[in-house]
């Protein structure tokens, strides 16, 4: 007869797998939408990754505005696009 002789990071591996199936399980739930019926329901883990990459978009959004306004606004200051670039480059390369 064999024993069943596990040890202790074999008996820790086999409950996170379970650990880790339960937690899959649990995040392709399905949720109910707010009209009713079964034909409206949709997966949470998708709605959850729309609203991340929307959130993403809007930010980048923000900031590509707000250096759009600032090379418009330097370009101002300076004078012209020629004065513009010569101070950029004078201030990049710093001659």
């Amino acid at each position: 007869m064999k024993s069943k002789n596990t040890s202790a990071s074999a008996l820790e591996t086999a409950s996170l797998r379970s650990c880790f199936a339960i937690a899959k399980v649990k995040a392709k739930k399905k949720c109910r939408a707010f009209h009713g019926g079964p034909e409206n329901n949709t997966d949470v883990s998708r709605d959850i990754s729309k609203a991340g990459l929307g959130i993403i978009l809007c930010i980048g959004a923000i900031i590509g505005t707000g250096g759009f306004f600032l090379l418009v606004g330097g370009l101002i200051k300076s004078g012209g696009i020629a004065s513009f670039l010569s101070g950029w480059i004078a201030a990049f390369t710093g001659i």
